[in-house]
């Protein structure tokens, strides 16, 4: 690392780099501020039932958003990562994956749909606010699918400014929404997720502008050997993907089951505090990601993926300790409906310190193409999770916590292995170059 230092124009790129992942940082950490704020004005504002409710339906558009994917974002990034300075070719690429994200997201609507109206129903929403809601998860797919799709090609170009742009002016639209409606007095789940759906389309008009230039002046080539490659990548995903949409969302889903909608809307409004990971999300997904896909060093890429699982494990580490010393900062914010989750508080922070170590891992794999070993997440997670049902009561918070913690740690060193086997097999690094 000295050596490597020594040389000035290393010195220099690592000073470029550092400022602008810095930058970058910092305009995602403005954006989390702000989805807080957005989140935290929820649990606040609305009564428990409705809350509930509204954490069934936020539930919904997660699993939804995951099925329509199936895996495409992480096939076109692996597979973007060779040919990204081909316009030609990464045009067709896009268009490939648009095509068969269409038939994903219709397949995936119709499942989400019926699950959707069974468990609010199933807690107390009314039909005709079953059914609002459920509309509202469903309306924004299009939007939501065609622009993870289309920002690959920002990240993959490391389109900086873009991506800023991108991610900031949507949370502002929502916040301000979400803001004017609390303070209006009409901020409903119906309205909360209307919101939500404004910021979608937001967003998805940004990046369409943003991408659509760079790829329209040129014919599009290999869309059939790019489908190929992508529906290749997606069936090695796919039964995962599926696996993680349902263990993503389980603790919600079981908590509606067993559960009364107090419970419910308790770990919703604690799961609110996820956006204190989400700011390492931002540029990792932005930056470390694509910059891993394009990668070819041995010694390189062991050093980002050491560097990112100490640097999350850290960080979790801090925050842990942290609520365990002054969990009451975190529930003041929550509001006084939630001040008695003090225990519980500690135990949920440590199960999503856990899934996002895992979560990060898992990309770092996918943007390499390092799937074949993923099916052996499901019979470890389930193995896992058979055990922890026997001993853990299922209708509690803090229950469900402890079970999120046993899966996810099984998940968190399975994803360490499969990228340890990558580093150490995958044919396509090369050995560091020795430095004479």
């Amino acid at each position: 690392m000295l050596s490597w230092l020594s040389l000035r124009h290393n010195r220099l790129r690592l000073y470029r780099w550092s400022a602008v992942f810095g930058g970058f940082a910092l305009v995602q950490l403005f954006v989390q501020a702000l989805n807080a704020v957005a989140g935290f004005l929820l649990v606040r504002t609305l009564e428990k039932p409705d809350y509930a409710w509204f954490t069934i339906a936020s539930s919904m558009s997660a699993a939804l958003a995951v099925l329509a994917d199936a895996g495409i974002v992480n096939a076109v990034t692996s597979i973007g990562g060779g040919i990204w300075q081909d316009k030609a070719s990464l045009k067709g690429l896009v268009q490939a994956a648009l095509r068969l994200r269409v038939k994903l997201a219709a397949l995936s609507s119709v499942i989400v749909a019926g699950i959707s109206l069974w468990l609010l129903l199933r807690n107390g929403a009314g039909l005709p606010a079953a059914l609002g809601l459920t509309a509202l998860v469903l309306a924004p797919i299009w939007q939501v699918s065609t622009t993870s799709i289309f920002n690959v090609v920002n990240r993959l170009q490391s389109r900086t400014r873009q991506l800023q742009v991108a991610d900031l002016l949507p949370v502002i639209v929502r916040t301000a929404l979400t803001a004017a409606l609390a303070l209006l007095g009409g901020l409903t789940p119906l309205t909360a997720l209307t919101a939500v759906f404004v910021a979608h389309l937001t967003q998805y008009g940004i990046v369409r502008m943003q991408v659509l230039p760079l790829l329209g002046d040129v014919q599009p080539t290999g869309i059939a050997d790019h489908s190929a490659r992508i529906w290749a990548v997606v069936l090695q995903l796919l039964p995962n993907c599926i696996f993680i949409c349902i263990q993503g969302q389980l603790a919600t889903w079981l908590i509606s089951v067993f559960a009364t909608t107090s419970e419910v809307s308790d770990l919703g409004a604690l799961n609110r505090l996820a956006v204190i990971f989400a700011v390492l999300a931002g540029p990792l997904g932005q930056f470390v990601f694509p910059s891993f896909a394009r990668a070819s060093d041995r010694k390189r890429m062991w050093a980002m993926a050491i560097t990112l699982v100490a640097g999350t494990t850290l960080f979790s580490a801090v925050l842990l300790a942290f609520a365990w010393w002054q969990g009451h900062w975190f529930l003041w914010v929550l509001g006084g409906k939630y001040a008695h989750l003090q225990r519980e508080l500690v135990v949920v922070l440590a199960g999503m310190a856990f899934t996002n170590v895992s979560g990060f891992v898992w990309a770092l794999n996918a943007s390499r193409g390092w799937n074949h070993l993923a099916w052996l997440n499901i019979p470890l997670t389930l193995t896992t999770q058979a055990v922890a049902a026997c001993l853990l009561p299922l209708n509690s918070v803090m229950g469900l916590a402890w079970f999120i913690i046993a899966s996810s740690a099984v998940q968190c060193g399975h994803a360490l292995a499969t990228c340890i086997f990558g580093l150490t097999h995958d044919p396509r690094i090369q050995p560091a170059a020795r430095i004479c």
